[in-house]
Order: C-alpha cells, then structure tokens, then sequence
C-alpha cells in the first residue's frame, strides 16, 4: 500500500477484485505506479470501508489536515486525532496531561471540514467549561466559533440558540435543557469529557447524558480513569456508548469480573482487565511516561502531631463512639462512614454541627505549622488540597499574613475561579492555592506549582489521582513534589486505601472497627 499525497490516492496490489467491487463499486480506477494496480481516493469513507476490509489505511488527517493552534502536534495527539475520525464511537483513555482536548478538537474540526459533522456539543465538568474547552477552542480552532451554555436555563437556551461550531456545556447542565438539546438534531458529535463521572447508571445525569446520543451521532467519552473504583465501573459507560459489548446488566457484568467472598467485600477475578479491555472498544491510551518528557514526582509523607484541643476531644469522641459500639448497636458502613468523616474533620482542625451545618474552627497549630514550613521548602508555587470548605477558609486567616494565597472551591463562582487561575499562571500572586478536590480535580494546568500538598486524604480514587495530573504535565520544567500530611493511622489508611483503590463498605467498616479497637496495625 502506498499514499500519494498529490493526487490524494491510495495505492494498493489488488490480485482479485471481489472485495472491491463489493464495497467500492465506482470508487477505484486501474494504474501502474510502482507495482501498485489499483488507486482508491484517500477519504475517509474509503478508508474507514478498507480498515474493516483488513487494510489498515492511515487516517486521511494524517496527510491534508495544517493541525492549527499555539504548538506543533506531538506524534501520539495526531493518532488520537486518527482514530477519532475512523471511528464513531470510540474511547479516548489517555492518561492525564497528554492533551487529549487538542487532539479530540483536530479531528472535530476536520470531519467538519469534510462535512461529516455540523456542529458539536462537549460536556464537561463545570470548572473547565471555560479554563480548558473555550480557551482550547479559541487557542487551537481560531477560525471556529463556539457558545458556552452555562448560568440559568434562559441563558442556556438563548446560548444554545446561536449558529456556533462548538456548544459547551457542564455536565449537570444537560439535565437543565435536555429537551431543546434532543431537539438540536444538527448537533452530530458528542464529546464527553471526564466521562468517568457517568460510571453510576442509576443516576439522572446518567440517564438524561443516555437519551441525548442519537444512533446517527458520533460519540466520543474521554476519561484518563474509566475503572477508578473497580472493574465494574466499566459497564455504565460500555452501555452508554458500546452497549453491545457487554451483558444488558449490572449484575452479569459483576459476576464476569468480581468474586464474591463475603456481604460487603468483592474481589477482582484475575482476567477483568482482559473484560474491561473487550468493553471499552474501540479504544485509544497513551500513558504520560510514553509520549512526554517530565520531571520526576516525589511522594513524601508527613506526620504532625494534634494539639491538646484535639487530643481530648478525639479520646472524648472515640470513647462516646466505644461505648455505642458496646451497647449493641449495629454500625452500618453508611454510619461508619459517617463517624469516619467526623473524625477526619477534627484531625483537620474543625467540628461541623450537624445542626447548623456550620464548622467550628479547633485549635490546629501543629498541622498549621506543618503546612506553612511545607510552603516554604517549597521552589515554586504551591498547591493545597483540602477535603472541607470549613478548614479551608481558616487556613485562609493563617496563611493570609505569611502568602499570598487564594481559595478555589464551591462558593467561589466559575468566572472568580478562572480570574484566580489566570492570576495564578500569569502573575507572582496568588502563590498558594487552598483548593476543594471536587473543583481542581479535572483538566486545569497548574505546572506552575512544583508542590502538592494533601492537608488530608480525599475520600476518592479518581480525585485523588486527577489532582495530582494538575501540575504533573505538559509545561512542568521542575522536580514535583507530594506531600501527604496525616495525624493517625485513619488518616494512613485512607491513604493507602485510596493507591490500592479499596474503599468498598468491607473497608470502611474494617477501618472504624480498628478505630474503636484502638488498633493502629489492623488489617486494612
């Protein structure tokens, strides 16, 4: 096979020409170039027929596209790029800080090129609809227009009314106008991003996502994460957009790749990455460490001790927590979970009222002073992640008199969030960031930090991975490093949990038992 860029053929050596007048009647012409006979026009329709055919055929965007934007395409985001445009449905799993976002908007705008798309919507989470997807757009596709459907359902729809390229719109928000999206049928490319979000098939963003892919749409998930929990997380996202890939359900797809061995706890079967890997096809993943070049990462762990404050009334709380144990009352995994949460807020340095929902600031100087001679071994900018907005703003107060520092979480609006951000990329303050894992967790870039620092674990596999990705990518020039604070071996063993991706109920409640029991060596 040969590609003759000139005359934008293929060139193939055809003995029998059955196939091709089968499924390329009218498509081909006879030549004599080189010892190839045949000449196919290189398009994408004639490309896609000649792969299922068994010719691999390179991707048409591979030799006519100019693969516009702020900087030259990298070898593995033009065979994203390539695979995108052969195939309708298809799973974008590289990992992380690959710039996968370039790569889906190339081949978004080449099927638009060629016609095959008219307009596209992207969902994504609502802190990148701005930070990541609009500024891609407009850095990469200049000559594309796009809307950004955000704010109350009148804005939504007066936005989505606009003769645009590019609708973009955060995942919640489908909900709020899925009937006038059904509607938009000139709307024939999907992108989901983060699509590991979608990994629980009860919830109404899952089914509304569901009943907005049309048969004739094209539909591209991206996720750098797609099992974070466990095997079965597959499956959602399988029905969704490869339903005949995997058992029609839940309960049949468990059983091919998890084994029940008690009530709570289930354990992988040794061939469910083989299960998982027939599921989610056809499927593209480039790991980091394979197509880039970046510093190296350095895990440290840090134990502080608590203060007098904290320390009575930990023994206070586990004793209350003891003597319920002993009465014989059952703890459930949900209420475990719960006591778990409370004592990981007191570790922290804060109580929340269950009343009020308010949180009542302790004493947590030794935690604090960790944290601030954290920052200053620091060499550049600094990234906090804290796992409750109420020990956030007092660790505001402290830091506010030593650092510049700004807060990035859920009071803190989308517009402010990307003011911040800029400010952050741009200038020489803010130079600590107290961030909530659920607002920083996807698609920001925040290389200029070369320190991430765990003001305690986060209960969760994807967001504790992902937040990590924040600054451990494309732009990183220094040596990263994460530093893990913990004050008890609850804290410990969330960790721990989290790097296994064990955090089932069997866990849960194995922890708070060690917790009563006083057992730091428990089993985990």
């Amino acid at each position: 096979m040969l590609i003759h860029k000139e005359t934008k053929s293929i060139l193939l050596r055809v003995k029998n020409l059955n196939k091709l007048n089968e499924f390329l009647p009218d498509r081909y012409e006879f030549v004599d170039f080189k010892g190839h006979n045949v000449s196919i026009p290189h398009g994408l329709e004639e490309t896609k027929i000649l792969n299922n055919l068994g010719v691999p055929v390179p991707s048409p965007i591979l030799y006519y596209y100019n693969w516009p934007g702020p900087f030259p395409a990298w070898e593995h985001q033009k065979y994203t790029a390539a695979q995108l445009t052969l195939n309708r449905r298809m799973y974008v799993l590289n990992e992380a800080g690959t710039a996968k976002t370039a790569s889906s908007l190339w081949a978004a705008d080449y099927l638009m090129q060629q016609g095959m798309v008219r307009k596209c919507l992207i969902a994504c989470m609502l802190s990148t609809v701005e930070s990541v997807w609009m500024d891609e757009i407009f850095s990469f596709l200049m000559h594309r227009t796009s809307s950004l459907l955000v704010g109350d359902r009148k804005k939504r729809i007066a936005n989505l009314e606009k003769d645009v390229d590019f609708y973009v719109i955060n995942h919640d928000g489908v909900e709020v106008i899925s009937k006038e999206l059904k509607a938009r049928k000139d709307i024939d490319l999907l992108i989901l991003d983060e699509a590991s979000v979608y990994i629980n098939a009860r919830t109404t963003m899952y089914k509304k996502m569901c009943e907005l892919i049309r048969p004739d749409m094209t539909f591209w998930p991206m996720t750098a994460t797609p099992t974070p929990n466990a095997p079965t997380d597959a499956w959602a996202l399988a029905r969704m957009t490869t339903p005949s890939n995997v058992t029609p359900y839940f309960g049949s797809f468990r059983d091919l790749t998890m084994r029940q061995i008690s009530q709570f706890k289930w354990v992988e079967r040794e061939n469910a990455h083989e299960t998982v890997f027939k599921a989610l096809q056809p499927a593209v993943r480039f790991k980091k460490s394979d197509c880039i070049d970046l510093p190296p990462v350095v895990f440290k762990s840090r134990r502080c001790d608590l203060s007098d404050e904290q320390k009575k009334l930990f023994t206070d709380m586990r004793n209350k927590d003891v003597l319920q144990a002993k009465s014989g009352e059952k703890i459930s995994a949900i209420n475990a979970a719960d006591k778990l949460n409370k004592i990981r807020q007191l570790l922290c340095g804060v109580i929340k009222q269950t009343e009020t929902g308010v949180y009542v600031p302790l004493d947590f100087r030794p935690r604090l002073q960790l944290l601030i001679e954290s920052i200053d071994e620091a060499h550049a900018k600094v990234l906090v992640i804290v796992p409750f907005k109420g020990i956030i703003y007092e660790l505001q107060k402290h830091l506010h008199k030593i650092y510049s520092c700004a807060v990035i979480n859920g009071d803190v609006t989308p517009r402010r969030r990307r003011e911040i951000i800029k400010a952050f990329k741009t200038s020489k303050d803010p130079h600590v960031l107290l961030c909530h894992p659920k607002v920083m967790a996807h698609g920001l870039n925040l290389t200029e930090a070369d320190t991430l620092i765990f003001y305690g674990p986060i209960n969760s596999n994807d967001e504790a991975m992902q937040v990590v990705e924040r600054f451990n990518r494309k732009g990183q020039t220094r040596k990263m490093t994460v530093v893990k604070f913990s004050s008890h071996f609850i804290e410990d063993r969330i960790y721990k949990n989290i790097e296994t991706k064990q955090l089932g109920q069997d866990k849960t409640l194995s922890l708070y038992n060690d917790y009563l029991r006083g057992e730091e060596d428990g089993k985990s």
